[in-house]
């Protein structure tokens, strides 16, 4: 019993930390509750135990995330050097095809915007830096190339998404070759007027040049 309770608190709390930016400002609480699975009560003491840690913040009348966890953030990386070195590439994307740019990679199970900048359009995404993408989305069907289905296949291991997960949002993602043998994957998003496979010979380019920045790590 005295292992199995820290267990239990340890993935209450990072429920909740995770639901929070869903949950919105009113009634939050009852929001959070219904997102996490948890009741009402631990929903209480788990808010009341990350505000002590520093995790989140109660701020002009609803819970927050505590921008102390920026600082925490920014040291997420699966190789070091990783992010500064992709965030060069990123931007210039981003300039040269005006859509959001994101480096996704797999994270336990899951897939998560290491770097993510927006685009000029508005889209119908979280378009923000650690953001959890769906297994849909064309930059996961890139990192689970035996899931992906052959419509949406494009040339060297590449994947488009046209409306596929969200109405009014096209992807295009390929591979990146990351060193000692892992992976990631580069996805541009734009709204559904500019189709994002239309701009797949940039994107290809920018991870080759990634991959070329990479190998001197």
């Amino acid at each position: 019993m005295a292992e199995r309770e820290p267990r239990g608190v340890v993935d209450g709390a990072f429920r909740v930390l995770w639901a929070l930016p869903e949950a919105g400002r009113k009634h939050q609480v009852a929001r959070l509750a219904q997102l996490t699975g948890l009741p009402r009560p631990t929903v209480h003491r788990l808010l009341g135990q990350l505000r002590r840690s520093g995790a989140v913040e109660w701020t002009d009348g609803h819970w927050a995330l505590s921008a102390s966890l920026l600082g925490l953030a920014r040291q997420v990386e699966p190789l070091a050097g990783l992010r500064e070195t992709a965030s060069k590439v990123i931007q210039r994307l981003r300039e040269e095809t005006g859509a959001a740019v994101s480096l996704v990679v797999p994270s336990d199970g899951s897939f998560v915007a290491l770097e993510m900048v927006p685009g000029r359009d508005t889209l119908p995404i979280d378009a923000r830096s650690g953001a959890r993408m769906p297994e849909s989305t064309a930059a996961a069907m890139v990192l689970t190339p035996s899931a992906m289905p052959a419509a949406r296949r494009r040339p060297f291991g590449a994947a488009v998404d046209d409306q596929d997960v969200f109405v009014g949002l096209t992807c295009y993602a390929v591979p990146v070759g990351l060193p000692g043998g892992r992976r990631a994957s580069l996805q541009i998003a734009t709204a559904a007027q500019r189709p994002a496979d239309r701009l797949a010979a940039s994107v290809h380019r920018a991870a080759a040049a990634l991959e070329r920045r990479l190998s001197g790590l």
